[in-house]
């Protein structure tokens, strides 16, 4: 997009304003539900109740195909992580925003705090002596060869999550803009349409792709008998 119709130029400010955005949203959502008469029983009309209801049978259906029922605890985050990081793929496709995933930086930071977060759990569910074993793999002798692999593997992992959303976000969101400016005022212009449905999808997708990859670390993670 053209630097004079940004009206918001910091992925910074963007971010923030989606974060605190998602946490109203959130706060919504949870008073919808107490409000109403039966929270077990679905509204006869869509609206905010039945929006958050799917949104949370999505999460729940995908984290325990993921990891397991007995891991249910940890959707909360990885709820809020799929929403915030959708929200922050979108918002590229509004005139005048700026879309925080196409800068390494951010998706870094948010891959960061994955790592820490699932490790910390793995260490607190298996303990540190279960983290080195998970490492090391089930062969003693094997692990002399095994443990620097799967170390540099799973140090990797926060770039790999990192890149993976910025170069599937920018290209997307590139592609578009060219596009748009190659087609304004011509009879292919209408096309635009159709990216931007395409854009919508890939936003969604590389959310999924991100909340679900996260939730495959936990899994390897916390599991006893992995």
């Amino acid at each position: 997009m053209s630097a004079g119709y940004q009206f918001i130029d910091k992925p910074l400010v963007t971010a923030t304003a989606i974060g605190v955005s998602v946490l109203i949203v959130g706060l919504m959502g949870r008073t919808a539900l107490k409000k109403a008469q039966n929270s077990y029983l679905p509204e006869t009309t869509f609206g905010s109740k039945t929006l958050f209801e799917s949104l949370t049978l999505l999460m729940v259906w995908l984290g325990d195909s993921a990891m397991g029922k007995e891991n249910r605890k940890y959707l909360p985050f990885i709820a809020t992580l799929f929403v915030y990081l959708f929200f922050s793929n979108i918002i590229g496709l509004i005139p005048g925003f700026v879309m925080p995933t196409d800068q390494m930086h951010f998706n870094l930071g948010i891959a960061l705090v994955v790592f820490g977060l699932y490790n910390y759990w793995t260490v607190r569910s298996v303990g540190f002596s279960g983290f080195i074993k998970h490492l090391w793999g089930p062969v003693f002798i094997l692990g002399f060869m095994l443990f620097p692999i799967e170390l540099i593997s799973h140090i990797v992992r926060p770039i790999s999550l990192s890149i993976r959303l910025y170069g599937n976000m920018t290209g997307d969101h590139t592609v578009l803009s060219v596009f748009t400016k190659l087609t304004e005022g011509t009879p292919l212009f209408f096309l635009t349409v159709a990216l931007y449905v395409l854009g919508t999808v890939v936003s969604f997708i590389q959310a999924f792709v991100f909340s679900l990859l996260t939730m495959i670390y936990i899994r390897l993670g916390v599991s006893h008998e992995h």
